[in-house]
């Protein structure tokens, strides 16, 4: 029998927000353990070292933050928050230039903003409580280790005082920095060997005034990289209170933007959209720039394991962490916060056994879409590298097809057809499965392109003439993809179709 009497959530970070609010719906109390001491306005903090650096929510993370805090949009906007419907986004890349307006309204702000939004909300809801400064130093369990009933807890203040705090369920959501598995380990558990990308990923951010007389006409850009010839992403995103931060990203460990201000600048102008060097030189600088690196991200596969204690489970990134580039973190733990609430909504009406391997199999096939696409799309620097009991499959092949259809994608929008543009979106959002792009029928729409060299770089891949077996040769290079994706597309595919 599975008791919802009280669940404990470690870590105050997004994950853990959104975990909260979820629990908040089944479980007669909540906790929430952090280590930090929060601030009580919007501020960076200790226990986030990458929060001084933009980050962004994708559609699909919006959408699901909607539903579970509805209005956090609005709320954003009222504290400072741009809205992304009151300007134009401009992308660059090899191919050309895209100039649109996103499908979905959100808000753009700095992640403490967002972090501060939610826990404000979090803190008015009767059965949420936060327990701060407090550090989580061991998971409680109950004599044969098969249950989890708890956590061990240290104050972080001068008298160090120790604790309990029993639990029917126990959530890490402590990201990079959690003890999970060495609390696992110290229960005799063995933990599988986790799924690596070393990347080698490196970034600097700079933080900008935009003057009043360019707040009406702003845009922000975002530069694709270009690993081949050495050029690094570039973004120039505005975050809330007419502030822009420009960031600089490369990986593979031979070539990280500079944290030097004159040196930043610099690498700036080598951009494919060099206009980001041009804009910059016309804003007051803030602060920064300040780097970030990491030397791989991490993918754990707990559901591998032959036993699991119940009452425990693990999400963001302390079950799988990405490279921050690609905005998927939050996205990711707010899909996985959802599948834990739908999961717990099943068990409440037709209770099952072994209830968290359920949903950390759940968990592990929802991820697998927003792996996939941040790995292939790193491994095309040189020096990442991929470790795992499993190859990553059709990696070329998927590069070869990403390249040929974005060329064609930015020449339809030349032409005002940006519609092409939209299912990449989409994916990349990760709103659609991959096999709505990845398919017979766009395959064939794009084999037709002069005989570019990308055509035929997705051919010599592809293996095959005959587009009666374009579809049975793409399974074949291309992963299956099983999570369930967001289907309340109309609104997003008519807003942008209006462009």
């Amino acid at each position: 029998m599975m008791y919802m009497n009280k669940a404990v959530v470690i870590g105050a970070g997004i994950a853990g927000l959104i975990t909260a609010r979820m629990l908040s719906e089944y479980y007669k109390e909540v906790y929430i353990v952090e280590r930090d001491e929060l601030p009580t306005a919007p501020a960076n903090r200790q226990g986030t070292p990458q929060s001084f650096h933009p980050h962004r929510v994708l559609p699909r993370g919006h959408m699901i933050l909607e539903r579970c805090f509805p209005g956090y949009t609005h709320e954003l906007i009222e504290h400072g928050a741009h809205t992304s419907d009151a300007e134009e986004m401009v992308l660059v890349n090899q191919f050309g230039i895209l100039v649109f307006r996103p499908p979905i309204v959100s808000a753009s702000s700095s992640r403490a903003l967002l972090e501060w939004v939610l826990r404000r909300r979090l803190q008015n809801i009767h059965n949420v409580h936060f327990l701060t400064n407090t550090e989580v130093i061991g998971l409680m369990s109950s004599e044969d280790h098969k249950t989890i009933t708890g956590i061990y807890t240290k104050k972080r203040s001068k008298n160090k005082q120790e604790g309990m705090l029993t639990a029917d369920m126990v959530i890490d959501t402590a990201g990079r920095s959690s003890k999970v598995i060495k609390s696992l380990n110290s229960l005799g558990y063995t933990v599988p060997e986790p799924e690596v990308l070393k990347v080698s990923l490196g970034y600097s951010t700079q933080y900008y005034k935009i003057p009043r007389q360019m707040e009406k006409q702003w845009r922000s850009v975002v530069s694709e990289a270009q690993p081949a010839k050495g050029k690094m992403t570039g973004m120039l995103l505005r975050i809330e209170d007419n502030i822009a931060g420009t960031l600089l990203f490369s990986a593979g460990g031979e070539n990280y933007p500079s944290a030097k201000p004159d040196e930043f600048q610099e690498e700036l102008k080598n951009l494919n959209a060099s206009e980001i060097a041009k804009i910059v030189s016309n804003l007051e600088p803030l602060q920064g720039p300040r780097g970030y690196r990491t030397p791989e991200s991490i993918r754990q596969h707990f559901e591998k394991m032959e036993n699991w204690p119940s009452g425990l489970l693990v999400l963001g990134d302390a079950f799988c962490n990405f490279d921050p580039i690609y905005g998927q973190g939050m996205t990711v733990a707010a899909i996985e916060a959802e599948i834990v609430a739908n999961c717990l909504e099943e068990q409440r009406r037709n209770p099952q056994p072994y209830f968290e391997r359920h949903v950390l199999h759940r968990m592990q096939e929802a991820i697998e879409p927003a792996w996939w696409l941040s790995s292939i799309t790193d491994l095309r620097w040189k020096g990442v590298e991929h470790v795992g009991a499993t190859p990553l499959k059709g990696v070329t092949f998927a590069q070869k097809y990403i390249d040929l259809f974005t060329k064609k994608a930015m020449d339809l929008a030349a032409r005002g057809n940006k519609n092409f543009f939209l299912t990449q979106f989409l994916m990349t959002s990760l709103v659609l499965p991959p096999s709505k792009f990845f398919n017979a029928e766009i395959l064939t729409m794009i084999l037709n392109d002069n005989g570019s060299p990308e055509e035929q770089q997705v051919r010599s891949e592809l293996g095959v003439q005959d587009p009666t077996l374009f579809q049975q040769r793409i399974d074949e290079l291309i992963p299956s993809f099983h999570a369930a994706f967001d289907e309340r597309l109309k609104d997003v595919l008519m807003s942008f179709e209006q462009q």
